[in-house]
Protein backbone atom coordinates (compact mmCIF):
# COMPACT_ATOMS: atom_id res chain seq x y z
CA UNK A 1 0.00 0.00 0.00
CA UNK A 2 1.14 3.59 -0.55
CA UNK A 3 2.63 5.18 2.56
CA UNK A 4 0.09 6.50 5.06
CA UNK A 5 0.88 10.17 5.67
CA UNK A 6 -0.97 11.97 8.49
CA UNK A 7 0.32 15.32 7.16
CA UNK A 8 -0.93 16.25 3.65
CA UNK A 9 1.78 16.61 1.01
CA UNK A 10 0.64 20.19 0.35
CA UNK A 11 1.64 21.28 3.87
CA UNK A 12 5.39 20.62 3.57
CA UNK A 13 7.75 23.57 2.92
CA UNK A 14 8.80 22.30 -0.52
CA UNK A 15 5.15 21.94 -1.53
CA UNK A 16 4.28 25.37 -0.10
CA UNK A 17 7.02 26.95 -2.23
CA UNK A 18 5.60 25.21 -5.31
CA UNK A 19 2.04 26.30 -4.48
CA UNK A 20 3.13 29.93 -4.13
CA UNK A 21 3.50 30.02 -7.93
CA UNK A 22 -0.28 29.78 -8.44
CA UNK A 23 -1.00 33.50 -8.29
CA UNK A 24 -4.01 33.97 -10.57
CA UNK A 25 -6.55 33.49 -7.79
CA UNK A 26 -7.19 31.62 -4.54
CA UNK A 27 -9.21 28.95 -6.34
CA UNK A 28 -6.19 27.95 -8.42
CA UNK A 29 -4.07 27.46 -5.32
CA UNK A 30 -6.82 25.42 -3.65
CA UNK A 31 -7.08 23.20 -6.73
CA UNK A 32 -3.29 22.77 -6.86
CA UNK A 33 -3.30 21.75 -3.17
CA UNK A 34 -5.97 19.14 -3.89
CA UNK A 35 -3.93 17.79 -6.81
CA UNK A 36 -0.83 17.39 -4.64
CA UNK A 37 -2.78 15.63 -1.92
CA UNK A 38 -4.28 13.22 -4.49
CA UNK A 39 -0.84 11.99 -5.58
CA UNK A 40 0.33 8.46 -4.85
CA UNK A 41 3.65 8.52 -3.00
CA UNK A 42 5.96 5.50 -3.07
CA UNK A 43 9.41 5.11 -1.58
CA UNK A 44 12.24 2.81 -2.66
CA UNK A 45 11.39 0.18 -0.08
CA UNK A 46 7.78 -0.02 -1.24
CA UNK A 47 8.82 -0.21 -4.89
CA UNK A 48 11.36 -2.93 -4.17
CA UNK A 49 8.91 -4.92 -2.02
CA UNK A 50 6.19 -4.69 -4.68
CA UNK A 51 8.49 -5.92 -7.45
CA UNK A 52 9.94 -8.75 -5.36
CA UNK A 53 6.50 -9.94 -4.28
CA UNK A 54 5.30 -10.21 -7.87
CA UNK A 55 8.44 -11.93 -9.09
CA UNK A 56 8.17 -14.48 -6.30
CA UNK A 57 4.55 -15.10 -7.31
CA UNK A 58 5.82 -15.85 -10.82
CA UNK A 59 8.45 -18.18 -9.36
CA UNK A 60 5.84 -20.08 -7.33
CA UNK A 61 3.87 -20.76 -10.52
CA UNK A 62 6.78 -21.99 -12.65
CA UNK A 63 6.89 -25.78 -13.11
CA UNK A 64 8.49 -28.31 -15.42
CA UNK A 65 11.56 -28.24 -17.61
CA UNK A 66 10.92 -24.69 -18.88
CA UNK A 67 10.22 -23.26 -15.43
CA UNK A 68 13.06 -20.72 -15.51
CA UNK A 69 12.33 -17.04 -16.17
CA UNK A 70 14.67 -14.50 -17.79
CA UNK A 71 14.58 -11.05 -16.12
CA UNK A 72 15.37 -7.77 -17.89
CA UNK A 73 15.36 -4.23 -16.49
CA UNK A 74 13.23 -1.80 -18.47
CA UNK A 75 15.15 1.14 -19.90
CA UNK A 76 15.08 3.57 -22.80
CA UNK A 77 15.62 1.15 -25.67
CA UNK A 78 16.76 2.48 -29.07
CA UNK A 79 18.00 -0.74 -30.68
CA UNK A 80 15.78 -2.27 -33.37
CA UNK A 81 16.18 -5.87 -32.19
CA UNK A 82 16.39 -7.12 -28.61
CA UNK A 83 18.89 -9.90 -29.46
CA UNK A 84 21.48 -10.20 -32.19
CA UNK A 85 20.78 -12.76 -34.93
CA UNK A 86 22.96 -14.54 -37.42
CA UNK A 87 22.08 -16.16 -40.73
CA UNK A 88 22.26 -19.96 -40.62
CA UNK A 89 21.01 -23.01 -42.55
CA UNK A 90 18.53 -25.51 -41.18
CA UNK A 91 18.64 -29.30 -41.70
CA UNK A 92 17.02 -28.89 -45.15
CA UNK A 93 19.51 -26.28 -46.26
CA UNK A 94 17.07 -23.38 -45.96
CA UNK A 95 18.45 -20.08 -44.69
CA UNK A 96 16.96 -18.41 -41.63
CA UNK A 97 18.04 -16.07 -38.86
CA UNK A 98 18.78 -17.44 -35.41
CA UNK A 99 19.21 -15.34 -32.24
CA UNK A 100 22.62 -15.86 -30.64
CA UNK A 101 24.62 -14.77 -27.60
CA UNK A 102 24.86 -15.70 -23.95
CA UNK A 103 24.18 -12.21 -22.61
CA UNK A 104 21.21 -9.98 -23.32
CA UNK A 105 21.27 -6.23 -24.00
CA UNK A 106 22.87 -4.05 -21.26
CA UNK A 107 20.53 -3.57 -18.30
CA UNK A 108 21.89 -0.11 -17.54
CA UNK A 109 22.61 2.41 -20.27
CA UNK A 110 23.08 6.20 -19.95
CA UNK A 111 20.03 8.14 -21.12
CA UNK A 112 20.30 9.53 -24.65
CA UNK A 113 24.05 9.02 -24.84
CA UNK A 114 24.76 11.10 -21.72
CA UNK A 115 26.10 10.04 -18.36
CA UNK A 116 22.84 10.02 -16.37
CA UNK A 117 21.44 6.59 -15.58
CA UNK A 118 17.71 6.36 -14.99
CA UNK A 119 15.81 4.14 -12.59
CA UNK A 120 17.03 1.04 -14.45
CA UNK A 121 20.06 0.99 -12.14
CA UNK A 122 17.76 0.62 -9.16
CA UNK A 123 15.70 -2.04 -10.96
CA UNK A 124 18.83 -3.94 -12.01
CA UNK A 125 19.86 -4.08 -8.34
CA UNK A 126 16.48 -5.56 -7.36
CA UNK A 127 16.80 -8.16 -10.12
CA UNK A 128 20.26 -9.17 -8.89
CA UNK A 129 18.92 -9.69 -5.38
CA UNK A 130 15.96 -11.76 -6.57
CA UNK A 131 18.17 -13.93 -8.78
CA UNK A 132 20.48 -14.63 -5.81
CA UNK A 133 17.55 -15.80 -3.68
CA UNK A 134 15.91 -17.95 -6.40
CA UNK A 135 18.66 -19.05 -8.82
CA UNK A 136 16.68 -22.19 -9.59
CA UNK A 137 14.03 -20.05 -11.32
CA UNK A 138 15.41 -16.65 -12.29
CA UNK A 139 18.12 -15.73 -14.79
CA UNK A 140 19.68 -12.27 -14.88
CA UNK A 141 19.70 -10.76 -18.37
CA UNK A 142 20.48 -13.96 -20.30
CA UNK A 143 21.04 -14.13 -24.04
CA UNK A 144 19.33 -16.58 -26.45
CA UNK A 145 21.95 -19.31 -25.98
CA UNK A 146 21.21 -19.48 -22.26
CA UNK A 147 17.45 -19.19 -22.76
CA UNK A 148 17.44 -22.25 -25.01
CA UNK A 149 19.91 -24.16 -22.79
CA UNK A 150 19.55 -27.94 -22.87
CA UNK A 151 19.60 -28.55 -19.12
CA UNK A 152 17.68 -25.54 -17.78
CA UNK A 153 15.95 -23.55 -20.55
CA UNK A 154 13.82 -20.51 -19.79
CA UNK A 155 10.12 -20.47 -20.54
CA UNK A 156 9.40 -16.84 -19.71
CA UNK A 157 10.77 -13.40 -20.59
CA UNK A 158 10.06 -10.82 -17.87
CA UNK A 159 10.48 -7.04 -18.24
CA UNK A 160 10.82 -5.39 -14.82
CA UNK A 161 10.14 -1.69 -14.12
CA UNK A 162 9.15 0.60 -11.30
CA UNK A 163 6.43 2.41 -13.28
CA UNK A 164 4.38 1.99 -16.42
CA UNK A 165 2.97 5.39 -17.39
CA UNK A 166 1.96 5.59 -21.04
CA UNK A 167 3.57 2.19 -21.69
CA UNK A 168 5.60 3.47 -24.64
CA UNK A 169 9.05 2.56 -23.28
CA UNK A 170 7.96 -0.99 -22.49
CA UNK A 171 6.25 -1.25 -25.88
CA UNK A 172 9.55 -0.35 -27.57
CA UNK A 173 11.18 -3.26 -25.76
CA UNK A 174 8.32 -5.57 -26.73
CA UNK A 175 8.64 -4.38 -30.35
CA UNK A 176 12.38 -5.11 -30.22
CA UNK A 177 11.64 -8.61 -28.93
CA UNK A 178 9.07 -9.14 -31.69
CA UNK A 179 11.69 -8.03 -34.26
CA UNK A 180 13.80 -11.09 -33.38
CA UNK A 181 12.62 -14.04 -35.55
CA UNK A 182 13.64 -16.54 -32.88
CA UNK A 183 11.56 -14.83 -30.20
CA UNK A 184 8.61 -14.61 -32.56
CA UNK A 185 8.94 -18.34 -33.25
CA UNK A 186 9.26 -19.19 -29.53
CA UNK A 187 6.12 -17.19 -28.75
CA UNK A 188 4.02 -18.54 -31.62
CA UNK A 189 4.93 -22.13 -30.71
CA UNK A 190 4.18 -21.60 -27.05
CA UNK A 191 7.75 -22.09 -25.86
CA UNK A 192 7.81 -18.83 -23.89
CA UNK A 193 5.48 -16.49 -22.04
CA UNK A 194 6.08 -12.75 -21.77
CA UNK A 195 5.49 -10.79 -18.56
CA UNK A 196 5.76 -7.16 -17.51
CA UNK A 197 6.21 -6.60 -13.77
CA UNK A 198 5.80 -3.07 -12.37
CA UNK A 199 5.56 -1.61 -8.89
CA UNK A 200 2.97 0.86 -10.18
CA UNK A 201 1.15 1.57 -13.44
CA UNK A 202 -1.63 3.65 -14.91
CA UNK A 203 -4.69 1.80 -16.12
CA UNK A 204 -4.25 3.21 -19.63
CA UNK A 205 -0.59 2.12 -19.75
CA UNK A 206 -1.50 -1.43 -18.77
CA UNK A 207 -4.24 -1.54 -21.40
CA UNK A 208 -1.81 -0.36 -24.07
CA UNK A 209 0.68 -3.13 -23.25
CA UNK A 210 -1.99 -5.84 -23.26
CA UNK A 211 -2.76 -4.98 -26.89
CA UNK A 212 0.79 -5.76 -28.02
CA UNK A 213 1.26 -8.69 -30.41
CA UNK A 214 3.32 -10.58 -27.81
CA UNK A 215 0.24 -10.56 -25.53
CA UNK A 216 2.25 -10.01 -22.34
CA UNK A 217 0.87 -10.69 -18.88
CA UNK A 218 0.89 -7.32 -17.05
CA UNK A 219 1.39 -7.29 -13.28
CA UNK A 220 1.29 -4.05 -11.25
CA UNK A 221 1.04 -3.79 -7.47
CA UNK A 222 -0.26 -0.19 -7.39
CA UNK A 223 -2.54 1.58 -9.88
CA UNK A 224 -1.53 5.23 -10.15
CA UNK A 225 -4.23 7.92 -10.24
CA UNK A 226 -4.37 10.24 -13.26
CA UNK A 227 -5.93 13.56 -14.15
CA UNK A 228 -8.49 11.69 -16.21
CA UNK A 229 -9.32 9.29 -13.39
CA UNK A 230 -12.94 8.60 -12.59
CA UNK A 231 -14.46 10.51 -9.70
CA UNK A 232 -12.10 13.48 -9.37
CA UNK A 233 -14.29 16.44 -8.41
CA UNK A 234 -11.56 18.90 -9.45
CA UNK A 235 -10.68 17.15 -12.73
CA UNK A 236 -11.42 20.11 -15.00
CA UNK A 237 -9.85 22.56 -12.54
CA UNK A 238 -6.66 20.51 -12.69
CA UNK A 239 -6.69 20.44 -16.48
CA UNK A 240 -7.00 24.22 -16.41
CA UNK A 241 -3.99 24.52 -14.10
CA UNK A 242 -1.89 22.37 -16.41
CA UNK A 243 -2.96 24.48 -19.39
CA UNK A 244 -2.30 27.88 -17.80
CA UNK A 245 0.74 27.43 -15.55
CA UNK A 246 4.26 26.18 -16.06
CA UNK A 247 6.26 25.22 -19.17
CA UNK A 248 4.72 24.24 -22.49
CA UNK A 249 6.72 21.01 -22.56
CA UNK A 250 8.17 18.69 -19.95
CA UNK A 251 11.10 16.29 -20.10
CA UNK A 252 10.37 14.97 -23.56
CA UNK A 253 6.69 15.32 -22.78
CA UNK A 254 3.66 17.56 -23.28
CA UNK A 255 2.02 19.67 -20.59
CA UNK A 256 0.03 16.60 -19.53
CA UNK A 257 3.15 14.48 -19.22
CA UNK A 258 4.72 11.88 -21.49
CA UNK A 259 2.06 10.22 -23.63
CA UNK A 260 -0.51 12.64 -22.17
CA UNK A 261 -0.61 10.33 -19.15
CA UNK A 262 -1.41 12.99 -16.58
CA UNK A 263 -0.16 10.60 -13.89
CA UNK A 264 -0.37 11.71 -10.26
CA UNK A 265 2.44 9.70 -8.73
CA UNK A 266 5.80 10.49 -7.16
CA UNK A 267 8.71 8.34 -6.03
CA UNK A 268 11.11 9.58 -3.39
CA UNK A 269 13.95 9.14 -5.90
CA UNK A 270 12.29 10.81 -8.90
CA UNK A 271 9.22 12.43 -10.40
CA UNK A 272 8.28 10.56 -13.60
CA UNK A 273 7.88 12.64 -16.74
CA UNK A 274 4.43 11.06 -17.04
CA UNK A 275 3.31 13.59 -14.44
CA UNK A 276 2.09 17.00 -15.65
CA UNK A 277 4.92 19.34 -16.66
CA UNK A 278 4.02 21.79 -13.87
CA UNK A 279 5.15 19.09 -11.42
CA UNK A 280 8.34 17.72 -12.94
CA UNK A 281 9.84 20.49 -15.14
CA UNK A 282 11.58 23.76 -14.21
CA UNK A 283 11.72 26.39 -16.93
CA UNK A 284 12.17 30.16 -16.77
CA UNK A 285 10.64 31.41 -13.53
CA UNK A 286 8.68 28.19 -13.00
CA UNK A 287 10.09 25.67 -10.52
CA UNK A 288 9.20 21.97 -10.46
CA UNK A 289 7.93 20.41 -7.26
CA UNK A 290 11.37 18.81 -7.04
CA UNK A 291 14.03 17.53 -9.43
CA UNK A 292 16.04 14.38 -8.83
CA UNK A 293 15.49 12.89 -5.39
CA UNK A 294 12.87 14.43 -3.09
CA UNK A 295 14.21 17.07 -0.67
CA UNK A 296 14.78 16.08 2.95
CA UNK A 297 11.70 17.91 4.22
CA UNK A 298 9.51 15.61 2.07
CA UNK A 299 10.97 12.38 3.51
CA UNK A 300 8.18 12.02 6.11
CA UNK A 301 5.60 12.37 3.32
CA UNK A 302 7.06 9.21 1.75
CA UNK A 303 7.15 7.41 5.10
CA UNK A 304 10.92 7.74 5.29
CA UNK A 305 13.02 8.45 8.37
CA UNK A 306 15.65 11.16 8.40
CA UNK A 307 19.29 10.15 7.95
CA UNK A 308 19.93 10.63 11.67
CA UNK A 309 16.91 8.49 12.60
CA UNK A 310 17.93 5.79 10.13
CA UNK A 311 21.49 5.41 11.40
CA UNK A 312 20.33 5.61 15.04
CA UNK A 313 17.92 2.73 14.43
CA UNK A 314 20.66 0.77 12.63
CA UNK A 315 23.07 1.29 15.53
CA UNK A 316 20.46 0.20 18.06
CA UNK A 317 19.66 -2.93 16.02
CA UNK A 318 23.38 -3.77 15.86
CA UNK A 319 24.16 -3.07 19.51
CA UNK A 320 26.70 -0.35 18.67
CA UNK A 321 26.81 2.76 20.89
CA UNK A 322 27.74 5.81 18.80
CA UNK A 323 29.03 9.15 20.03
CA UNK A 324 26.11 11.63 19.95
CA UNK A 325 28.05 14.43 18.21
CA UNK A 326 28.62 12.47 14.95
CA UNK A 327 27.00 13.58 11.70
CA UNK A 328 24.74 10.98 10.04
CA UNK A 329 27.40 10.26 7.38
CA UNK A 330 30.18 9.82 9.95
CA UNK A 331 27.90 7.77 12.20
CA UNK A 332 27.13 5.40 9.33
CA UNK A 333 30.83 4.98 8.60
CA UNK A 334 31.70 4.27 12.24
CA UNK A 335 28.79 1.82 12.54
CA UNK A 336 29.79 -0.23 9.50
CA UNK A 337 33.50 -0.19 10.35
CA UNK A 338 32.60 -1.39 13.84
CA UNK A 339 30.83 -4.38 12.34
CA UNK A 340 33.60 -5.28 9.89
CA UNK A 341 35.31 -8.40 11.19
CA UNK A 342 37.84 -10.37 9.21
CA UNK A 343 38.36 -10.31 5.50
CA UNK A 344 35.86 -9.28 2.87
CA UNK A 345 33.83 -12.02 1.30
CA UNK A 346 31.21 -12.00 -1.39
CA UNK A 347 27.82 -11.11 -0.03
CA UNK A 348 29.13 -9.44 3.11
CA UNK A 349 27.35 -6.22 2.18
CA UNK A 350 24.08 -8.17 2.18
CA UNK A 351 24.83 -9.52 5.67
CA UNK A 352 25.67 -6.02 6.93
CA UNK A 353 22.52 -4.60 5.33
CA UNK A 354 20.45 -7.33 6.94
CA UNK A 355 21.97 -6.73 10.37
CA UNK A 356 21.68 -2.94 10.30
CA UNK A 357 18.57 -2.44 8.19
CA UNK A 358 20.50 -0.09 5.90
CA UNK A 359 20.08 -0.48 2.11
CA UNK A 360 22.76 -2.68 0.56
CA UNK A 361 23.77 0.04 -1.98
CA UNK A 362 24.29 2.45 0.94
CA UNK A 363 26.49 -0.11 2.70
CA UNK A 364 28.60 -0.59 -0.42
CA UNK A 365 28.97 3.15 -1.02
CA UNK A 366 30.09 3.80 2.58
CA UNK A 367 32.61 0.94 2.43
CA UNK A 368 33.97 2.14 -0.92
CA UNK A 369 34.42 5.61 0.55
CA UNK A 370 36.16 4.10 3.59
CA UNK A 371 38.66 2.38 1.27
CA UNK A 372 39.25 5.65 -0.60
CA UNK A 373 39.78 7.51 2.69
CA UNK A 374 42.28 4.92 3.92
CA UNK A 375 40.10 3.58 6.72
CA UNK A 376 39.57 0.16 5.19
CA UNK A 377 41.84 -2.06 3.15
CA UNK A 378 40.60 -3.53 -0.11
CA UNK A 379 40.44 -6.96 1.54
CA UNK A 380 38.02 -5.64 4.17
CA UNK A 381 40.40 -5.28 7.12
CA UNK A 382 40.56 -2.04 9.09
CA UNK A 383 43.67 0.12 8.83
CA UNK A 384 45.20 1.88 11.84
CA UNK A 385 43.29 4.99 10.80
CA UNK A 386 40.13 2.88 10.63
CA UNK A 387 40.62 1.59 14.16
CA UNK A 388 41.24 5.15 15.37
CA UNK A 389 38.05 6.33 13.64
CA UNK A 390 36.01 3.59 15.28
CA UNK A 391 37.52 4.30 18.70
CA UNK A 392 36.81 8.03 18.36
CA UNK A 393 33.28 7.46 17.06
CA UNK A 394 32.12 4.95 19.64
CA UNK A 395 30.44 6.18 22.80
CA UNK A 396 32.75 5.96 25.81
CA UNK A 397 29.86 5.46 28.19
CA UNK A 398 29.85 2.03 29.75
CA UNK A 399 26.53 0.78 31.00
CA UNK A 400 26.61 -1.00 34.29
CA UNK A 401 24.61 -4.22 34.40
CA UNK A 402 21.29 -4.04 36.16
CA UNK A 403 21.21 -6.56 39.02
CA UNK A 404 17.66 -7.65 39.85
CA UNK A 405 16.76 -7.67 43.53
CA UNK A 406 14.00 -9.44 45.41
CA UNK A 407 11.23 -7.28 46.72
CA UNK A 408 11.06 -9.56 49.77
CA UNK A 409 14.52 -10.92 50.64
CA UNK A 410 14.76 -14.61 51.49
CA UNK A 411 16.17 -15.67 54.85
CA UNK A 412 16.67 -19.39 55.60
CA UNK A 413 14.66 -20.71 58.55
CA UNK A 414 16.99 -23.59 59.32
CA UNK A 415 20.51 -24.66 58.53
CA UNK A 416 21.40 -27.88 56.73
CA UNK A 417 24.58 -29.84 57.10
CA UNK A 418 27.01 -29.22 54.23
CA UNK A 419 27.09 -31.84 51.50
CA UNK A 420 30.25 -33.94 51.26
CA UNK A 421 32.61 -33.26 48.40
CA UNK A 422 32.62 -35.81 45.62
CA UNK A 423 36.30 -36.47 46.24
CA UNK A 424 35.61 -37.82 49.75
CA UNK A 425 34.89 -41.55 49.83
CA UNK A 426 32.08 -42.84 52.03
CA UNK A 427 32.42 -46.12 53.94
CA UNK A 428 31.20 -49.02 51.89
CA UNK A 429 29.76 -50.91 54.84
CA UNK A 430 27.07 -50.09 57.33
CA UNK A 431 28.22 -48.01 60.35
Amino acid sequence: MPSIRPTPLSSYPTAQAWLAQFTRNAADRAAAEAMLDAMMLLNEEQVSAAIRAQLYRIADGRKGKHRRAALYAEREFTEKAFFESERTLDARGRAHYRAVGRVGPPSVKPVRGGTRVGSEGFIASIISTVVETRPDIFMNNPGPDRIRGKTAPAGALVIVTDFVGSGRRVRRILDAMWAVPTVKSWRSQGHIDVHVVAAAATASGMASLRRHRLRPNIMAEHIAPTLAGMGWRQEWEWYDLVKVYGPDVGRGASRLGFGNSGALIAFNYRLPNNTPAILHKSEGDWRALYEGAAPNDLRPAFGLRSEAETVAAAAAASGVALAPALSPADATTVLLLSLMRGRWRRGKEVALAERTGLPAPTVMEVLRRAVTDGLLRSDGRLTDAGYATVEAGRSMERRRPTIPTEAEPYYPQQLRAPRLLFSVRRPSGRP
